[in-house]
């Protein structure tokens, strides 16, 4: 299952009550609007990003750390699927998605911990291009070195200071990674090492009386 069949499950396993003939859903950093086909059945899709995509089908084209343009509690779904990694103000770009969220806040954060990143650092001495330190590299760049465990640290205690509950599902996209993954459980292998990101799940509490 890859990340964007993992959230149109988290769509169905966390439905939001709200009398509309579809939810909004926010798509922060959509890049590509890769997500909407998997969801355009069950939302009314906007896409944010840093650039616009090929096709112009981006609805809102803008750098996130200056904040939204959009009103309090505007979007039943708020997802942001790679992005926080790339903010240099990672809190305040959660506490940003959170404010235009009225229902649920789905993330994903990679696990830069995965055996696979540890051996292309041990033999090349680099974790991935997105890291890499060139001239030209431009806005889009990863800023942190997220891990499994500091990341389901981080959006516990996020989750926690605003009241939120979450879920978290550790997650592979293919299959070998997934046979891997498989074979670490059996031999109690930490997560850690073969799970490739995670993703969080974050529900505001419902409002009494709304339906």
């Amino acid at each position: 299952m890859n990340k964007f069949e993992l959230v149109r499950s988290a769509l169905k396993k966390y439905p939001q009550k709200y009398e509309l003939t579809l939810p909004r859903l926010l798509d922060v950093g959509c890049r590509g609007c890769e997500l909407k086909p998997y969801v355009a059945d069950m939302v009314d899709y906007v896409g944010v990003d840093l650039f616009q995509n090929p096709e112009g089908v981006v609805d809102y084209v803008l750098d996130v750390s200056g904040g939204l343009p959009m009103e309090d509690s505007s979007f039943e779904y708020v997802v942001a699927l790679d992005l926080v990694e790339h903010l240099d103000d990672f809190e305040g770009g959660l506490n940003e998605l959170l404010r235009v969220t009225k229902g649920s806040l789905i993330l994903i954060l990679p696990n830069l911990g995965h055996i696979l990143f540890r051996m292309r650092f041990l033999l090349h001495g680099r974790l991935s291009d997105k890291y890499d330190m060139k001239y030209g590299m431009g806005k889009d760049r990863h800023r942190w070195v997220t891990t499994l465990n500091q990341c389901d640290a981080l959006i516990h205690d996020f989750a926690l200071d605003n009241n939120l509950k979450l879920t978290t599902i550790w997650f592979n996209e293919s299959k070998k990674q997934n046979l891997f993954a498989t074979m670490c459980r059996v031999i109690g292998v930490s997560p850690n090492l073969w799970a490739w990101a995670s993703l969080y799940v974050l529900k505001k509490p419902e409002i009494e009386g709304m339906k």
